[in-house]
């Protein structure tokens, strides 16, 4: 199902990164963790694969008026369109898709593994569950080439102040399968959720099955660019 919107704003949340918010329209429906396809109706600068993406989304569903995404600035012709539409003018976005679902009550203890703007269905899952109370520990495992490319990283390191059962760790260095390992000996009994490019989920999946984290208890979704 498609719906017809309006772009509300953007706003840069990290170095070369940027969170754009549409209007959200009535009868869109999606879980968190879900994705959107956003289609514009004409590109002002070329590209050629074309004139729509698929983005994570990063409102939480209990936000009725706005739905936003995320991503890298890479200069492809859609994304500079995007940013240079006017508040205002018209998209279209397709009704939330895809299985990689977070449990809003968790019944065991969670890691979230998010490589750059993969923490887009994380911080739809943080939104949502700001409400609650946490009955499961969470650990949110960051990794950025730096600090100022960690997108809203202010507003996760302030839910984890407000939550004790939270924890953030922030990685500023190459992964390994070692590191991932090290991880999963210290956070027993964990569900994993790892999202990221396609190179960062390899490595994270083989230290954790390396560790003896088995393969059910690892859900994951990568991710080429766009």
């Amino acid at each position: 199902m498609y719906f017809e919107t309006q772009k509300i704003s953007h706003q840069l949340v990290a170095k070369n990164t940027y969170e754009v918010v549409f209007k959200r329209p009535k009868g869109f429906v999606f879980t968190v963790g879900q994705y959107t396809q956003v289609a514009l109706q004409h590109l002002i600068h070329p590209d050629p694969k074309g004139r729509s993406r698929q983005f994570s989304i990063a409102t939480s569903p209990l936000n009725l008026t706005q739905i936003a995404v995320v991503f890298r600035d890479t200069g492809s012709g859609f994304k500079r369109t995007l940013l240079e539409l006017p508040v205002g003018s018209l998209v279209t976005l397709e009704q939330g898709a895809g299985s990689f679902g977070l449990p809003i009550v968790p019944t065991k203890p969670l890691v979230l593994v998010a490589g750059g703007v993969g923490i887009a269905p994380f911080i739809s899952y943080i939104r949502t569950i700001a409400v609650t109370t946490l009955p499961q520990p969470i650990t949110l495992l960051y990794g950025n080439q730096h600090p100022e490319s960690a997108a809203y990283r202010n507003e996760i390191t302030l839910f984890a102040k407000k939550f004790q059962q939270f924890r953030l760790e922030e990685i500023y260095k190459q992964p390994t399968p070692a590191l991932f390992a090290k991880y999963a000996n210290k956070l027993h009994s964990a569900t994993w959720f790892v999202v990221g490019p396609p190179g960062m989920v390899a490595t994270t999946v083989y230290g954790l099955e390396a560790a003896g984290v088995h393969p059910n208890s690892i859900i994951k979704e990568s991710f080429d660019g766009y």
